[in-house]
């Protein structure tokens, strides 16, 4: 009775087994084909990356949307990728235009104005081991959808006279600062201590416009570039607090009292105030880069308690005046030489006959924890004793002379109550404007973008570029004009909140009424209180302006990027999916 029981025992074991033995095995099978699954799909995003960059590049330089598609083809071939091998059933590989996806619209699709490329690959899935108990082929689709996007020139004086920082500044903090201060590009850990994935190890890039005829104009192939307060001191002062104004004097080039620096500890105390004995460590070094067109380094120059390049200042001209080389026996009074002054570094008068143009000027912060804020601005050579002034040493024949930052810039806005700061050159190609803000938190109440164009054919000038609006808009920023029809005369913004991003996306009119104005920008109405429209025309390009209410002394950066075809303005390639 016993051999019985143990012999159908061990026949209930060796069944238990089986079945143990048949779940293992297809739970292997299904973690062996699972995995390879997983590998080949990602696989097959990442050829699916690489071929709508490839098609996109292509379409940016030659704009021949038959040219993209067979670049974005042969780097899908060369990657293993074409359709009847490696399991390919179908790759699709097409430009369109950003109005509508080619399902919505198949008249965008591979357009002269396309700004999209998209390749998606159809790929069969083999199950090598499933296989065995009847799970058969299985198949993915993997996308991948590139853009273009075109930088907009941000005019880098903000829009203030003569570039001077009565409303707001160029601003940007040292790599050891908080995040969440308001530079999310200089700064090189987050608040938690990981480290900042946005951290931008060039700094921020300022385009210089240098017009073609800049000597026929002048006088002279020689440009003059200058940095307002380059170092990161408040006038003697060892502490974060500052005035809150500037003050001047007879000359209104250079203020006569004032501040534009915050002296700021590292984390975990980075809103603790310094003192002197602080001073040299959370003061900060910051590096300005000249480079021309091939990226050959002009000039060199660096301000902070390490080293001063020797400058001239305002009223100085370079080969004419001595030099002035701040010691740094005493770090913080080296720095106060060049404390709220405009001066001009040792190289940073060049001759352009030498270099090719476009221009471009990077700024990085290298050492510290403290806000250095500074402004910039590029003119025409000048004497020993002559100040600055922007229609002589400003503007040639043909154009300005200018700087822009390029997409992105790091803004002090100085007061609570700031008026119209241009934030944007959009371009004429641009169907939409892209307007991005991060830690825009201190005391900000709101923020509203205007945009002005310019009318030479009737000879009034500037114009405010009008939104058509609905006939039931109402409000403060609705104009009626004498047809009746509405329109705003702004949009509203989004502002972030402490150490995030927040984003508008801006339609473009385009077609635009342009209305009567003063001459100087202003609408004039007529006496019924309408808007007269002299002429209705095409979008032209036009000077986008962020009106924004701060809090004093908030922090923040402002990108802007447009959206339209090809070859406006400053163009970049970026993967959207």
């Amino acid at each position: 009775m016993n051999r019985l029981r143990q012999r159908r025992r061990a026949g209930q074991t060796i069944v238990l087994l089986a079945l143990v033995l048949g779940i293992l095995m297809i739970m292997a099978a299904l973690v062996i084909d699972v995995g390879s699954t997983h590998r080949v799909r990602t696989e097959t995003q990442y050829v699916s990356d690489a071929g709508a960059l490839a098609g996109i590049a292509e379409l940016l330089n030659s704009r021949d949307v038959n040219a993209a598609r067979t670049k974005a083809l042969e780097v899908c071939r060369l990657n293993g990728y074409s359709v009847g091998s490696n399991g390919v059933t179908m790759i699709i590989a097409r430009a369109f235009n950003h109005n509508a996806w080619p399902e919505e619209d198949p008249s965008k699709i591979d357009v002269a104005d396309s700004d999209r490329y998209e390749v998606t690959i159809h790929r069969e899935l083999p199950q090598y081991i499933a296989n065995i108990i009847g799970i058969g082929r299985t198949g993915t689709i993997q996308g991948a959808v590139a853009a273009i996007i075109g930088s907009v020139p941000i005019d880098a004086a903000l829009g203030s006279l003569l570039g001077l920082p009565d409303e707001a500044n160029l601003s940007q903090f040292g790599p050891d600062a908080p995040y969440t201060f308001g530079d999310a590009y200089s700064t090189k850990r987050l608040d938690n201590g990981a480290p900042n994935p946005r951290y931008d190890p060039l700094g921020y890039i300022y385009d210089l416009a240098v017009p073609d005829d800049l000597q026929s104009s002048t006088g002279s192939a020689f440009v003059r570039v200058e940095i307002f307060d380059p170092d990161t001191i408040n006038r003697g002062t060892h502490v974060a607090k500052q005035p809150s104004q500037l003050t001047y004097g007879a000359d209104r080039s250079e203020p006569s009292g004032g501040g534009m620096d915050e002296i700021r500890a590292t984390p975990p105390n980075g809103n603790a105030d310094t003192n002197p004995a602080q001073f040299p460590t959370r003061s900060t070094q910051t590096d300005f880069t000249l480079v021309d067109r091939n990226g050959q380094v002009i000039a060199t120059a660096s301000y902070g308690p390490t080293g001063n390049t020797p400058f001239w200042t305002i009223r100085q001209a370079p080969a004419s005046d001595a030099l002035n080389n701040a010691s740094h026996a005493d770090p913080a009074q080296a720095q106060i030489a060049t404390d709220l002054k405009w001066i001009t570094p040792q190289g940073f008068e060049f001759d352009t006959r030498l270099h090719p143009r476009p221009y471009n000027m990077r700024v990085k912060t290298i050492s510290g924890s403290s806000e250095n804020g500074y402004m910039l601005r590029v003119g025409a050579q000048r004497a020993s004793g002559v100040v600055y002034d922007p229609v002589t040493h400003g503007t040639t024949a043909s154009s300005s002379i200018a700087v822009y930052a390029r997409g992105k810039v790091p803004i002090n806005f100085r007061t609570s109550d700031v008026s119209k700061i241009p934030i944007g050159n959009v371009p004429s190609s641009a169907k939409q404007v892209i307007v991005t803000n991060f830690d825009a938190d201190v005391g900000s109440q709101s923020v509203k973008f205007s945009m002005s164009s310019f009318d030479s054919s009737s000879g009034q000038g500037k114009y405010p570029v009008l939104w058509p609006a609905p006939p039931s808009a109402s409000g403060s920023n609705v104009v009626t004009d004498t047809n009746g029809s509405k329109y705003y005369t702004n949009v509203p913004g989004t502002l972030s909140p402490n150490g995030e991003f927040r984003t508008d996306t801006i339609d473009i009119p385009q077609t635009v009424a342009v209305p009567q104005t003063d001459g100087n920008g202003n609408l004039l109405l007529n006496g019924a209180g309408r808007v007269v429209v002299v002429d209705t025309r095409p979008f032209e390009g036009a000077d986008l302006e962020i009106s924004y209410t701060s809090g004093q002394y908030d922090t923040s950066v402002w990108e802007c990027s447009f959206i339209g075809p090809p070859g406006g303005g400053q163009q970049r390639i970026v993967l959207i999916r």
